[in-house]
């Protein structure tokens, strides 16, 4: 039971992450004066990756622990693909584990304001408006594919 809400807890908050990057400290830095935004996001940006990427695998983590406790702790992969709630939740952990992987090895090559840049181009703006948008939608995607499974999917 602390296993599934360690799971639950970091996946909510990894999602309200993402929801304030994208709602409010990317406007945000959209309304500051040019001469401002990098001192912003020196300051902000690589605080909420590093949180991002506790959260993200505080929630691999968890939900690997919670499918093996779901399937007597052995390695059998097909409960995965023989029911709708082993696909939910299939597609939910590669969707999941590949937006960590952007995150660790991509991200900071896209949006080098998160590694604490202090070069703030129309550029980075765009892809600073773009990726956590994706990000955020394959979030919910998650989120809408694991409570499937966890009300009997």
């Amino acid at each position: 039971m602390v296993v599934r809400w360690i799971h639950i807890i970091a996946g909510t908050a990894w999602l309200g992450t993402v929801v304030a990057v994208v709602f409010v400290l990317v406007p945000s830095l959209r309304r500051l004066e040019e001469e401002e935004r990098p001192r912003f996001a020196q300051l902000v940006f690589p605080r909420v990756f590093r949180v991002a990427s506790v959260l993200s695998l505080t929630v691999i983590a968890a939900g690997v622990l919670l499918y093996f406790e779901k399937v007597g702790w052995r390695f059998d992969l097909a409960p995965l693909v023989s029911t709708r709630w082993g696909w939910s939740i299939l597609i939910g952990a590669v969707l999941g584990v590949a937006l960590t992987a952007f995150h660790f090895f991509a991200e900071h090559r896209l949006l080098p304001i998160v590694k604490g840049s202090d070069q703030i181009d129309a550029q980075s703006l765009l892809l600073l408006r773009l990726a956590p948008r994706i990000g955020l939608g394959i979030l919910v995607l998650i989120v809408v594919l694991m409570s499937y499974a966890a009300h009997g999917g």
